[in-house]
């Protein structure tokens, strides 16, 4: 007799675990890309901002410029006027500051050429101004005050210090040039980094949620089929009957309320086979299981527990006289004639049964039936003798 087969859904799993594999590939691959464009607007974003940080230092260092010659040509004055020692110590102290103020501007500006050119300008200007307040210091210590005026007003007259503001005063107004557009290129790079961080986002949400989705349905499919393999291996696969599994578990659930079984196996089954072939066995079998299924009550669990075995459980009966009728329809079912291929084939049945209220187990029932259908099989064998 033949036998279908019933493959796990193996397939369906692997493409569960091949979504799995693909999804977690794309998002390492999306992130690696992603990844690199936000880095890479990050780094413009803080080139961008440490730019207008420089552009700062510079106009800071503008202003200290001018700030440190201002106010040594003012303690200069202030020393003309009131002459005290710390005037002069001032003006000493704003040269110095002046001197480091005017090297680092340079420093500051190298990659800016014309900047450049006009730092050294301002080195150079400043440079004099701070020989003059020099002199001047030594002037003031060494003929007084009155002296010190004199040379103070010689040098207001042609404004000595005119072309060092003028430099700084371009100097500035070039810094702030650039730092509007420093920071207007810095602004731009963050709307760029939230952009870009939104969109990451964006895709990664979209690209999650489809890959969830589809993971689901998937998930889905492989529980539909997991259902489908479960209730497959608990069919006969010839007869679509319940199998040995299916019934035991049925009884199970059965343990110690009322219940009946009826166990038998065909009669003159073998000669059937012998001479018609298997597919004839095999027809005879469905033929019999279909028949079975339409004599049972809702709730019957009717099994092929055998090549040509049969077992009924009937939960919830324990008359036996009912039994007992339920049983001759059995065998008149089983007895009635089936076509195949234009030829009549008979079987028959040995019908065995037994019934209990709840006392004994579905193995002990179906035992007794067993032993009266091997019975009524042996009384069948010596009568045809």
């Amino acid at each position: 007799m033949s036998a279908s087969t019933h493959s796990p859904p193996f397939g369906t799993l692997h493409r569960i675990a091949r979504v799995m594999q693909i999804s977690q590939a794309i998002a390492l691959a999306l992130l690696l890309v992603f990844g690199a464009l936000l880095w890479r607007n990050i780094a413009d974003f803080r080139n961008a901002d440490a730019l207008v940080d420089h552009t700062h230092e510079v106009q800071e260092e503008i202003d200290r410029v001018r700030a440190s010659v201002l106010l040594g040509g003012l303690a200069l004055r202030n020393y003309a006027i009131s002459p005290r020692p710390e005037f002069l110590e001032r003006v000493a102290r704003t040269s110095g500051a002046s001197r480091d103020a005017t090297e680092r501007l340079q420093e500051l500006v190298q990659d800016n050429p014309s900047q450049a050119a006009r730092a050294r300008e301002v080195h150079s200007e400043t440079t004099e101004i701070l020989g003059w307040y020099g002199s001047s210091s030594v002037i003031a210590q060494r003929d007084g005050a009155a002296a010190l005026q004199a040379s103070l007003a010689a040098r207001v007259n042609i404004d000595a210090s005119q072309r060092l503001r003028e430099l700084l005063d371009v100097m500035d107004t070039e810094e702030r040039a650039l730092l509007e557009a420093r920071r207007d290129a810095r602004e731009a790079g963050f709307q760029s980094v939230k952009r870009w961080s939104a969109a990451i986002g964006l895709v990664f949400v979209l690209f999650t949620a489809g890959a969830i989705v589809h993971a689901g349905r998937l998930v889905g499919l492989g529980e539909s089929r997991l259902k489908t393999l479960h209730d497959d291996a608990e069919k006969d696969p010839l007869t679509g009957l319940a199998n040995r599994r299916a019934i035991d578990r049925a009884a199970q659930a059965q343990a110690g309320r009322p219940m009946a079984v009826i166990s038998f196996d065909l009669d003159l089954f073998k000669p059937v086979n012998d001479r018609h072939g298997h597919a004839a066995g095999d027809e005879v079998l469905r033929t019999v299981g279909a028949r079975l299924l339409q004599q049972s009550r809702n709730g019957d669990v009717v099994a092929r527990t055998g090549g040509d075995e049969f077992v009924i459980l009937l939960p919830g009966l324990a008359d036996v006289k009912v039994l007992e009728g339920i049983a001759a329809r059995v065998r008149s079912t089983v007895g009635e004639p089936i076509d195949f291929d234009g030829v009549a084939l008979q079987v028959g049945a040995s019908v065995g049964y037994a019934c209990s209220g709840g006392g004994l187990r579905f193995e002990q029932l179906a035992a007794q039936a067993d032993a009266m259908s091997y019975e009524e099989k042996k009384r069948g064998k010596q009568g045809r003798i």
